[in-house]
């Protein structure tokens, strides 16, 4: 199957005072139709920058994309000028933002901002949009979608608000929908009825979805691939079973110790020790040395590439013939000691 998504090398830097600060850093990913790849990593680890470069949203002038390219149907998003790229925002690609209160403009209706969408990029009247509107908030389960139509932001729950935001997501059904965070600040019972609901729309219309979360739990119930991002970078990417049964990154594994379980309710949790430092600190060597348990000098002086191992790719100096012969003296060939791992 042909990918309708592919990110290469995409790299999204942000200057303030003569600081170079490289929120995305070399980020590559591939999406196929009907797939849903899930984001993960701990705030500031450019998730949501990755999923704004994509639509070009980063704000100018101190956000710029520098270099990569953004394939999407086979046309590369960057070489698209303003007037182009609106064609494809809302339309052929969409976005549900993290909060829908401040996403939402207070001063329209609901309804009239939905409709806003379709008469863009359908180019049908008033009326015409309005009976779509109408059927899309009884599909993400608004009911009196009739009297919700007329009403404010502010006049609907935080569940509501999300639900409008998928509504006018899919308004124009799009090829790829991007979900920052939808189940944020969400009650348990809401969240998983915005996940059934984002699932359902997957299966009906073959939608793919690009999955941003800190929440591993979504992640287990929503995406078929896992990209493990950590200050810019992807440090581990992979398929769900693999990622949840055998994680490769020190980092991956950290993030899934930190999840409470219901089996064993005597150890604590184990916590990643120490905090994202801010990107423009990053210097040489691996990314995540300063909270790594296992860091060793090799890990401060350079910084490793994303290894293939099997079915999985790591950023991590373990899987290297390079951490044996300069750790342990060992002189053995990569794949090999890749393979000794794995097994």
């Amino acid at each position: 199957m042909e990918n309708l998504l592919e990110v290469r090398n995409l790299k999204t830097y942000f200057y303030n005072d003569g600081v170079e600060t490289p929120a995305v850093d070399g980020v590559s990913f591939e999406l196929k139709k009907g797939e849903t790849l899930g984001i993960v990593g701990e705030s500031g680890s450019g998730k949501s920058i990755t999923s704004l470069s994509l639509l070009q949203l980063i704000p100018k002038p101190y956000g710029k994309i520098v270099e990569g390219e953004i394939i999407f149907k086979g046309r590369n998003l960057r070489e698209l000028n303003d007037k182009e790229i609106r064609k494809v925002r809302g339309n052929e690609i969409s976005m549900i933002f993290q909060e829908p209160m401040t996403s939402l403009n207070p001063v329209y209706t609901v309804g009239n901002q939905i409709s806003e969408v379709i008469t863009l990029h359908q180019h049908l009247n008033h009326k015409q949009a309005k009976e779509i509107v109408i059927k899309l908030l009884k599909t993400v389960g608004i009911p009196n979608p009739e009297d919700r139509f007329n009403q404010y932001p502010h006049q609907l729950s935080g569940g509501m608000r999300q639900r409008v935001m998928i509504a006018m997501a899919i308004a124009c059904n799009p090829d790829l929908l991007i979900a920052d965070e939808p189940t944020t600040a969400l009650d348990v019972t809401t969240q998983a009825q915005i996940l059934e609901l984002m699932n359902n729309l997957k299966k009906q219309t073959n939608t793919s979805i690009l999955l941003i979360t800190h929440d591993l739990g979504v992640i287990a119930d929503s995406a078929e691939k896992v990209a493990v991002m950590y200050l810019g970078r992807i440090v581990e990417y992979t398929d769900v079973e693999t990622f949840f049964e055998n994680p490769k990154h020190p980092y991956s594994k950290g993030l899934i110790n930190s999840i409470p379980s219901l089996t064993n309710r005597v150890e604590r949790l184990t916590p990643i020790q120490g905090q994202v430092p801010h990107p423009s600190s990053v210097r040489s060597g691996c990314r995540f040395a300063g909270r790594c348990e296992h860091a060793v000098e090799l890990c401060h002086n350079s910084e490793p590439p994303l290894l293939s191992i099997s079915n999985q790719k790591v950023r991590c100096w373990i899987y290297s013939a390079q951490w044996d012969i300069e750790e342990k003296g060992e002189k053995s060939n990569g794949r090999e000691i890749a393979a000794g791992r794995e097994s």
